[in-house]
């Protein structure tokens, strides 16, 4: 079975506990523009990162506030902070890297923190049964542009998933897509 699916190309970007960011900022979250996966937001608030060889500034700060820390990058931007972060699924950040997040004077170094995001797909539960596909399962993603191609992507279903292929800018750059480019799924 196939099914259609548009890209969303993800930037670098930082979730944080209500710990960490209220030991850096004294205001509220704010929610300047909703993405795309229901209840989640880009907010007015952005942070450096950095690492042993170098830093990353205005690094934008996703809502809502989370129950673990985690920094997504690119692996450009880790060659620039000097860190080698695991390719991961959102959440999984045992024995990932550590940087330091940084707001004016205020320094937190997370550990565990750090990774290259795995390329998946946001579905909802009622999508699973559609696409006849499981929660966590792997796919192909076939690229049939100027660059051609098949990228791996994980399923990732919550109750208000919305269809989205998402990767990061490197592998975006390294196929020439773009947001909302349409690619084939095969199971």
């Amino acid at each position: 079975m196939s099914f259609k699916v548009k890209t969303g190309i993800s930037n670098r970007h930082v979730h944080l506990t209500e710990e960490v960011y209220y030991k850096l900022f004294d205001e509220e979250l704010v929610n300047i523009r909703d993405l795309k996966q229901t209840g989640e937001f880009v907010s007015d608030k952005t942070v450096t990162i950095a690492g042993p060889k170098g830093t990353i500034e205005d690094v934008r700060i996703l809502g809502p506030l989370r129950k673990y820390n985690q920094v997504e990058i690119s692996h450009t931007d880790a060659f620039k902070l000097g860190v080698n972060p695991p390719v991961r699924r959102s959440g999984v950040l045992d024995n990932s890297e550590t940087v330091t997040i940084i707001k004016n004077e205020k320094r937190i170094e997370v550990n565990n923190c750090c990774i290259l995001a795995q390329a998946h797909i946001h579905m909802n539960f009622e999508d699973l049964k559609t696409y006849n596909v499981q929660d966590d399962e792997v796919v192909d993603v076939i690229i049939d542009k100027e660059r051609k191609g098949i990228i791996k992507a994980h399923i990732k279903a919550t109750e208000k998933g919305v269809l989205e292929f998402h990767i990061d800018r490197d592998e975006a750059s390294a196929f020439l897509l773009n947001n909302e480019d349409e690619l084939e799924v095969i199971k």
